[in-house]
């Protein structure tokens, strides 16, 4: 079961747990054809598939899927998954912005948020993403919040943040 989280920020954006309402807007966001072609899964999602999903997160305590807001309004996307408490680690991604929102820092500010929710909040030393190669603006980004490429494979990039390392 989903744990309660609290929103949290940093004065700008708002971070809280994605709840069924949200689910239109963020397929939106996921099924526009210059945000899908960042995701392994880069095929249009019906409502439908999209719902199944949902509720298959919802049952996992492993999987934290947020709503980025500013002003009360919905700007954005991130999430923590695979969290694994023994082994001191979690993904971080499903990054994803507004259309009509981009280039105003959001989802930097998400990633930086994401990063201390992970390292301080669930007190987890080690965070990793993976980033298709192409994607050098997610990579500057990602490398600007202290993430360091460790591996390459089929066209993917993995990067590591370790917060020992970081502080």
């Amino acid at each position: 079961m989903k744990p309660q989280i609290a929103p949290f920020g940093d004065g700008t954006i708002v971070m809280r747990l994605v709840e069924e309402r949200d689910l239109k807007t963020i397929l939106d966001w996921r099924n526009r054809d210059d945000a899908r072609v960042w995701f392994k899964t880069s095929d249009r999602l019906a409502f439908d598939q999209h719902l199944a999903w949902y509720k298959s997160y919802f049952e996992r305590d492993d999987d934290l899927f947020f709503l980025v807001e500013a002003g009360g309004q919905p700007v954005g996307q991130c999430a923590i998954y695979n969290i694994n408490q023994n082994a001191g680690s979690a993904e971080v991604g499903r990054f994803l912005v507004a259309p009509e929102m981009a280039g105003k820092g959001y989802i930097s500010r998400s990633c930086a948020q994401i990063v201390r929710f992970g390292t301080q909040f669930l007190k987890l030393p080690y965070l990793f993403l993976e980033v298709m190669e192409q994607n050098t603006r997610a990579i500057r980004l990602y490398t600007s919040k202290g993430f360091v490429e460790e591996t390459r494979s089929s066209g993917l990039i993995r990067m590591g943040f370790d917060r020992d390392r970081a502080s």
